[in-house]
């Protein structure tokens, strides 16, 4: 599955990308939408140009690019400009994490992610 997403990569192509997202299995339609144009790539997701921060799970990354309008399903920060994507909205439908993603636990820059220990890890 890896070696499909390099060799996507190398090829110029994302085709091979999608066996990573998938289609969504839950109703995320009620979810609040949020929209707007890319201007930053971080490192657990996207900054839009309102300054909304987008958490988005690893398998959805490679389908949002600098300068593209990107529209998310997701739950909205209490306190700050944050929103933890569920679903992507693209013109070939909804994406949602793929089962990697969510057999993984907390995606990168949720909170409950710092905490998750590995076997082997030691805590000091």
């Amino acid at each position: 599955m890896r070696l499909a997403g390099v060799v996507a990569l190398l090829t110029g192509g994302f085709h091979g990308l999608s066996a990573w997202a998938a289609e969504c299995h839950y109703d995320v339609s009620p979810l609040p939408v949020t929209t707007g144009e890319v201007t930053r790539i971080t490192g657990d997701g996207v900054l839009l140009e309102d300054g909304t921060s987008i958490v988005l799970p690893e398998s959805l990354l490679p389908f949002v690019r600098l300068s593209q309008t990107v529209t998310v399903r997701g739950l909205n920060g209490l306190h700050e400009k944050k929103v933890w994507a569920v679903a992507l909205e693209t013109p070939k439908g909804r994406l949602c994490p793929s089962e990697h993603d969510v057999k993984k636990g907390p995606y990168p820059g949720s909170p409950a992610y710092d905490v998750i220990r590995h076997s082997g890890e030691h805590s000091e």
